[in-house]
């Protein structure tokens, strides 16, 4: 990986965080040092969307541990959502190779190998992580209304919107600068749909996108749950996008499982190249 990284440039990693300040330093810790492995140059980036913990307080004291150089915080001034805070980290990341992750860490910081070699060996502009492709792992599985409402949502995604991924929301995504500078500016929902937004607007420019297995732990202390509103607003950001996209049909290709350094394959042998979309429905 290190020759691999060599002459690319540095990495950046944006963390969008609403009232993360117990999450935070383990996350951050964890991060850095992983990083630091890799022998290469890098930012962690902290959005804070309008927390009313101490989650800044927090990432200025990590800054004096770590430099303002090696973690950096935007702070929103009121809260915009989650899409709204990695728009803003990834607008202002410097690195080459782009990541955006969980304070949870869901998806450990060590996954992050697997997503960066089809960018760096095969050519693929953005990688995502994925929680039900073959060879994904789940550990320590949601709550069973937290499964049924996943399931419900994926099917309405694809239906509704983009179809040909196995799973479009998990939140380890990584690009390579210049498709996220192509698509960034452009994103304009602030809820969850944000990640289908993203995968719609490469389909657009032409982007080839990598579905790769990763290793998901499901945090048990959570605060996602089951709230009227917020699935209402939901819904009908997913109704709006509809109208504006119709129904958008990756192109399907076979390629090569990605190792390194005698590894065990790392990605699945199906990946979506997302070139000219198939687009169906209202417009």
């Amino acid at each position: 990986m290190r020759e691999l990284l060599q002459g690319v440039g540095p990495l950046s990693v944006v963390i969008p965080a609403l009232n993360e300040e117990r999450r935070l330093p383990r996350a951050i810790h964890g991060i850095h040092q992983f990083l630091r492995s890799l022998d290469v140059d890098f930012e962690i980036i902290v959005v804070d969307d309008g927390s009313s913990d101490g989650t800044a307080h927090v990432v200025g004291t990590l800054q004096r541990k770590y430099s303002e150089d090696q973690l950096r915080l935007i702070r929103l001034p009121r809260n915009q959502g989650k899409g709204a805070a990695v728009k803003a980290g990834m607008l202002s990341a410097l690195g080459q190779c782009l990541l955006f992750t969980d304070a949870d860490q869901s998806t450990s910081i060590d996954q992050l190998p697997k997503l960066l070699l089809p960018l760096l060996q095969s050519g693929f502009d953005i990688a995502i992580g994925s929680r039900a492709a073959k060879d994904s792992k789940v550990i320590e599985g949601q709550a069973w209304y937290r499964r049924q409402l996943g399931k419900m949502f994926g099917t309405l995604a694809k239906l509704l919107l983009v179809r040909g991924y196995h799973d479009s929301q998990c939140g380890f995504k990584c690009f390579r600068r210049e498709a996220a500078l192509a698509i960034f500016p452009s994103l304009t929902s602030s809820t969850v749909l944000f990640d289908i937004e993203v995968l719609l607007l490469a389909a657009r420019r032409g982007f080839r996108v990598a579905e790769v297995p990763v290793i998901w732990t499901h945090d048990p202390d959570s605060r996602l749950g089951y709230d009227p509103h917020r699935a209402f607003v939901v819904f009908r950001e997913l109704l709006r996008l509809r109208r504006e996209w119709g129904v958008v049909l990756p192109v399907k290709v076979q390629v090569s499982p990605w190792s390194l350094d005698g590894l065990a394959s790392v990605a699945e042998d199906r990946v979506w190249c997302e070139q000219q979309p198939t687009r169906h429905g209202v417009h």
